[in-house]
């Protein structure tokens, strides 16, 4: 029977993962608004610089098995407890080598001052991090985005309410661990919903992962994408802060987070459907529908946002934040219809299991990115991220806008097995 309208889970689940990512990254704005009216730009920067990195070196150790576990886990019925308790072992070991070998060889220098204590308690936060971003993938693929709802703008709100209690501590140590502190107790409150009341209700229901050959691959393919494109972000802020010091990180992390928040909608919207077509029966083209119009409205909606509401939004950090980032921002508005596009293509390939051609195309805009950015900062300092990013998009998105339509006009949109 075909389905003539999509089913709600679709609509409540992409609803309540685009009220996270919007709440937390509103919350994000304030946290980062309030750091900046306690702490001069230099040491709001060398905080932006130092969560880059530990968010960069989680991204490193989870092997990108967000992917991997939204786009498996809705067929693995009783096997999701093993798969996910494996994922966890792996992830911690690799996130606890990455953090220890980004500080014993002297990479942190830039980005991280303090003692001994301070380099452990980084090292674990690369775990605690990991893990964070892993669980948000867990519940959405097993259809309980309302709980990432929950989660992430808790973090948010705890986080904005720790930062005035840590912030006397030096060199922005007290804004990384206001960061820190509420992913850790989010970490172990989720855990405790998955493992005690939800992966055991799912011991009776049959299901299936594909053959270790494929899946190491699937995984290989999803890992070497994502570090790409994550690559792209989480460096940014590290090159900002090379070439133009750490002033110029403050003045740039409300932007970047911005674009980071719209890419986040777009990606929400994507893992929604993706669960829903592999979970349900019958025809996806109604759900399809209506995730072009999610997406087509996130994109208007951040246009018209970024380009005119530019500077007012940055003067709630402050005049210098206006008169440094505003265009900047302007630029990430401009790049979002691009990257919607972007955005729809990638989705057909991870429904189909593509992986490799995506982790080909992730890489291609990486090095693109950041080799643009890398050569125009010095004549043209923070608005080069901007022309550099929206230069990317939209060539990115006239390769791929056209592959797109293609695989819609060859029909139904039945998921790889």
């Amino acid at each position: 029977m075909r389905l003539t309208r999509p089913p709600p889970s679709l609509t409540v689940n992409a609803a309540s993962l685009m009220t996270a990512t919007i709440g937390t990254n509103l919350l994000g704005l304030c946290f980062w608004a309030e750091a900046a009216h306690l702490k001069a730009p230099a040491i709001v920067g060398r905080a932006a610089a130092t969560v880059a990195a530990l968010t960069l070196l989680a991204t490193v150790a989870q092997l990108n098995l967000t992917n991997v576990f939204i786009r498996l886990l809705p067929e693995a019925g009783r096997l999701s407890t093993g798969f996910i308790r494996r994922g966890y072992l792996v992830v911690i070991a690799l996130a606890l080598g990455v953090g220890a070998l980004y500080v014993a060889t002297g990479l942190s220098t830039h980005v991280l001052a303090g003692s001994l204590a301070g380099r452990v308690l980084f090292v674990l936060a690369v775990a605690v991090v990991a893990l964070f971003a892993l669980q948000d993938s867990i519940l959405t693929a097993l259809r309980l985005a309302p709980w990432v709802a929950v989660e992430d703008i808790s973090f948010g709100a705890s986080k904005l309410a720790l930062l005035p209690l840590t912030v006397l501590l030096p060199l922005g140590g007290g804004i990384v661990i206001s960061w820190v502190v509420p992913a850790g107790v989010a970490v172990v409150g989720v855990n405790l919903l998955l493992f005690r009341r939800v992966l055991p209700k799912l011991g009776s229901v049959e299901g299936t992962l594909p053959v270790r050959q494929r899946l190491l691959s699937f995984v290989a393919g999803e890992y070497a994408g994502n570090l790409c494109a994550t690559a792209t972000i989480q460096l940014m802020p590290l090159l900002v802060i090379w070439r133009l010091g750490a002033a110029q990180v403050g003045y740039f992390t409300l932007p970047w987070l911005i674009s980071m928040g719209i890419t986040g909608l777009l990606w929400n919207v994507a893992a929604s459907f993706v669960v829903e077509v592999i979970s349900g029966p019958g025809d996806a083209s109604p759900m399809l529908r209506r995730i072009l119009l999610l997406w087509g409205g996130i994109a208007l909606a951040a246009l018209v946002v970024c380009v005119l509401g530019a500077h007012p939004l940055l003067e709630l950090m402050g005049p210098g934040y206006a008169t440094h980032g505003a265009a900047l921002l302007r630029l990430v508005g401009l790049s979002v219809p691009f990257a919607a596009v972007v955005a729809l293509y990638s989705t057909l390939a991870w429904l189909d299991q593509r992986v490799w051609l995506l982790a080909g195309l992730q890489a291609a805009i990486g090095v693109a990115v950041l080799g643009a950015t890398l050569a125009l900062l010095a004549p043209l300092g923070l608005v080069a991220v901007g022309w550099a990013n929206l230069g990317t998009q939209a060539l990115a998105a006239a390769v791929m806008g056209p592959l797109a339509l293609c695989r819609l006009r060859r029909g139904q949109l039945e998921p790889t097995r």
